[in-house]
């Protein structure tokens, strides 16, 4: 068998994740990388020479990886191989012999013994192993980075979606407010004899050219011809906004169009080449709405377990964070856990929606446009949107309390103050288009 394979070589780097280790070894004359690895089906060590040392090293751990920098993986460097098997690297250090080993799911690494090392009389068999692993590790590498695009595009289709989704159920309300336009005539005449505090508009509607009954609910706090004047207005503000809406839609589906293409693209990429191609033609269609996974997406790298937020996070004109609650739930979690209690908390008042906080430095105020976008999207995001103008309570978020049992979202505001909101369809759509 003659001298075990690259003994007395030193150790001079080590990395390792949870598949792939990659040592740099340098021997008289040569220095190596042994990879001792896993990947599409390959368990084993292999040697990758020096003129294929950089792709290795570049190939050899997720992207965003740390090195080894404590424990037994650090103390190995300086350490000298002792042994390397099919399956095993052998390093003394420090007067100890460490093993690298392949386990059921990921390397380990440990004090031991390598049993049987092999010699250099079959170091071309491991040459030839440290090819295949270099090119499983690659393959699996160009996966990752597929599927990290493919879930980035998918991510800025469904955000589209929603808007589409959004800008059409405008355009639903037009229609509704539309009919509720063209029994103008009979509603006007039934709020001048509405008395006080009326709770609905019972009216006959003959536009048809037969007698229909129409009912209309009302605020008994307002008055009755108020609000049926209110009810115009909008829909003359929605009519005037349909055609905008309608251009949003269209230019919005072709977007939409060119994401599929561009995903097509990342799925038929043979090569780094064709998805940095597919990448750039999503980020150019849709440059706030396709963004990648942080953290490892390389070969060898866990699953990265996050958990969600409760809140989504839109960017004010000025730069400053505006928190909205995702949901009933997601709202007091926001408002109690997340919000500290010198932060703005807003809210439609009297509606159901979205908690909305502003974070703030303590013993500052918030700035006059600052609070009017944020008092935006506390608009947008409550059963509110679509009317003109909205009021929106808000306060520090230490003036809130949950009462005990309460349903999820319900709070009781000890102070307050209301802000009447006349909602700026630019001024929405921007804070749309800046979401993180």
């Amino acid at each position: 068998m003659g001298e075990p394979l690259l003994h007395g070589a030193v150790v001079r780097r080590v990395d390792i994740a949870d598949a792939v280790a990659a040592l740099e070894v340098r021997a008289p004359g040569e220095t190596s990388v042994v990879l001792v690895g896993i990947a599409r089906g390959l368990r084993g060590v292999g040697i990758v020479s020096s003129d294929e040392r950089r792709a290795a090293w570049e190939t050899r751990l997720p992207a965003g990886a740390t090195r080894t920098r404590g424990g037994a993986g650090a103390r190995v460097e300086g350490g000298r191989i002792v042994g390397v098997s099919a399956r095993t690297v052998g390093i003394e250090a420090e007067g100890v012999t460490f093993v690298i080993s392949i386990g059921p799911l990921r390397i380990a690494i440990a004090e031991g013994t390598v049993d049987g090392p092999d010699g250099e009389d079959v170091r071309a068999e491991y040459e030839a192993r440290g090819k295949e692993l270099l090119a499983a590790l690659r393959a699996e590498a160009h996966e990752r980075r597929r599927d990290g695009i493919l879930r980035a595009i998918q991510r800025g289709v469904s955000k589209l979606q929603r808007r589409i989704g959004a800008m059409r159920g405008d355009l639903a309300r037009l229609a509704d407010a539309e009919a509720l336009a063209a029994q103008a005539q009979w509603l006007i005449a039934a709020a001048v004899r509405a008395p006080r505090g009326a709770k609905e508009l019972e009216v006959t509607d003959w536009s048809t050219g037969e007698a229909r009954p129409l009912v209309v609910p009302l605020d008994p706090a307002k008055p009755a011809r108020a609000q049926v004047d209110a009810m115009f207005q909008r829909a003359r503000r929605l009519k005037r906004g349909a055609k905008i809406a309608e251009e949003r839609i269209a230019k919005a589906g072709v977007v939409v169009e060119g994401l599929d293409a561009a995903s097509e693209l990342a799925r038929r990429a043979e090569d780094g080449r064709g998805l940095d191609v597919a990448l750039a033609k999503a980020r150019a269609l849709a440059p706030r709405d396709v963004a990648l996974d942080a953290g490892p997406t390389g070969p060898g790298s866990a699953p990265k377990q996050t958990k969600s937020a409760p809140f989504r996070t839109f960017v004010a004109s000025g730069g400053a964070r505006i928190l909205v609650g995702k949901g009933a739930a997601q709202n007091d979690q926001l408002t109690f856990q997340n919000a500290r209690p010198h932060d703005l908390w807003l809210h439609a008042k009297g509606r159901t929606g979205a908690h909305v906080v502003v974070p703030l430095a303590k013993n500052t105020t918030c700035p006059g446009d600052l609070l009017v976008d944020a008092a935006h999207l506390a608009a947008h995001f409550s059963e509110a949107r679509g009317d003109g103008v909205v009021e929106v309570q808000y306060t520090p978020r230490r003036y809130l309390r949950k009462p005990r049992g309460s349903a999820p979202g319900l709070v009781v505001v000890d102070r307050e103050k209301v802000l009447p909101v006349r909602l700026e369809a630019g001024r929405v759509e921007r804070l749309l288009e800046a979401e993180e």
